[in-house]
């Protein structure tokens, strides 16, 4: 049976620990793809700078470029506050024969029994959470997924995600500043943003 991730977020910009978060994922969970699904209005944050979705979408291309990536529209065709119960109600009804493997951070993990239908979101998929707190143990990690999500250990995966240098939101501040951030970028999608002149306002 065909194993599939879904990873949703803003994107503002996507960069390289994006990126590496991902193909962790890939490797330690053998998914034989990942859909990168860029959020219209994500419903736990607001930025000034959010770019439209369409120019999101297509940075997220020029970063994860391997085969094993697809990338989706349905929330930015949505509109409104995207919410992954009805993302995953939508894939699940396009792809009934697959499994699903939501793709999230340990700190998105600690606060899921406050998400929106967050029971169903659990019957439509399994998780794979990525450790990128360091104040956060896989020990809690598994511990928050037994006894308040109540999940069996074939539910859930916690994995050790690669070290993560800058957030988006700390790109956008350098880049604001001009400096030199290529090196958390995908070339492409770091030019792009360099010809657009995208983040040169304030949050």
């Amino acid at each position: 049976m065909k194993r599939v991730g879904i990873f949703g977020g803003t994107f503002n910009p996507p960069h390289e620990a994006h990126h590496r978060l991902a193909m962790e994922a890939v490797r330690s969970c053998a998914l034989d793809e990942v859909i990168v699904v860029p959020t219209f209005l994500p419903p736990h944050k607001q930025t000034k700078t959010l770019l439209p979705g369409e120019a999101r979408l297509e940075l997220c291309k020029f970063t994860f470029t391997e085969p094993i990536f697809s990338f989706s529209d349905f929330e930015l065709n949505k509109g409104g506050k995207s919410y992954t119960v009805e993302t995953l109600r939508h894939f699940k009804a396009e792809r009934p024969d697959e499994l699903l493997f939501l793709i999230l951070g340990s700190d998105m993990l600690l606060s899921f029994d406050r998400w929106y239908c967050w029971q169903e979101i659990l019957s439509l998929c399994s998780l794979i959470v990525l450790t990128r707190e360091h104040d956060i143990t896989n020990e809690k990690l598994a511990s928050y997924a037994r006894e308040v999500l109540h999940l069996r250990n074939n539910a859930y995966h916690i994995l050790q995600s690669p070290a993560q240098e800058l957030s988006s939101t700390e790109i956008r501040a350098l880049l604001r500043q001009g400096a030199d951030v290529s090196r958390f970028l995908a070339q492409r999608a770091y030019q792009r943003i360099l010809e657009k002149g995208y983040y040169h306002e304030s949050d």
